[in-house]
């Protein structure tokens, strides 16, 4: 690649982030790199752990897409910790009791995470009733593969692996993979999975 093409797709990007950051309504709490740009809205707090970086530049969509950090009422927190890895098209939404993301978590491409089901089930109410909601905590070192969906009421426990495509609803405990529509636990993680997982022999 040419030094002219280096500095365009430079100022590019830059220039994203920092339209993204200038038009977005909350304002995030922390210091974290943000690759792709981050748009920020809503009436909540949103805070971000040191070392956490948003987007990967040699990925689908990276130069067309954005990450959606939304909490929406005054009461809604969006937390995230330190040192995680958040791909493209990354989707966050409180309305409910809050999101909470631990430490060194790997996300994929075009993950969302609700905490709340945004409208009523029952047609009658659908418009204007009560949706229910659940706070949704995702544990250090948890690592979530493209197109996972997570909603309300969600709690991974550390070091757990959700399998690409997955829609995550319930309880789910430390050092396992989760897969599936719904998602189940699929086996745990122990030395031999990880290194299955990983690819290697023995």
């Amino acid at each position: 690649m040419s030094l002219v093409a280096r500095f365009i797709r430079k100022l590019v990007r830059t220039s994203r982030v920092r339209f993204y950051r200038c038009i977005s309504t909350a304002k995030p709490e922390g210091k974290f790199c943000s690759i792709a740009p981050v748009l920020c809205e809503g009436k909540g707090r949103i805070s971000v752990g040191e070392g956490t970086t948003f987007g990967f530049i040699e990925d689908a969509d990276f130069w067309t897409s954005y990450e959606f950090l939304n909490p929406r009422n005054a009461d809604s927190k969006i937390s995230i910790g330190k040192n995680c890895q958040i791909c493209n098209r990354f989707t966050a939404v409180s309305e409910g009791e809050g999101i909470e993301i631990g430490d060194n978590v790997l996300v994929g491409s075009s993950v969302t995470v609700l905490d709340s089901d945004f409208h009523e089930i029952d047609p009658e109410k659908r418009i204007g009733g009560t949706p229910k909601t659940g706070k949704v905590v995702i544990g250090d070192n948890v690592w979530i593969g493209d197109r996972v969906m997570i909603l309300k009421g969600t709690t991974i426990g550390q070091n757990s692996v959700v399998a690409a495509g997955a829609v995550v609803s319930g309880e789910f405990p430390a050092n396992v993979v989760i897969g599936g529509v719904p998602a189940q636990v699929i086996r745990e993680i122990n030395d031999k999975t990880a290194r299955e997982i990983n690819g290697e022999k023995g």
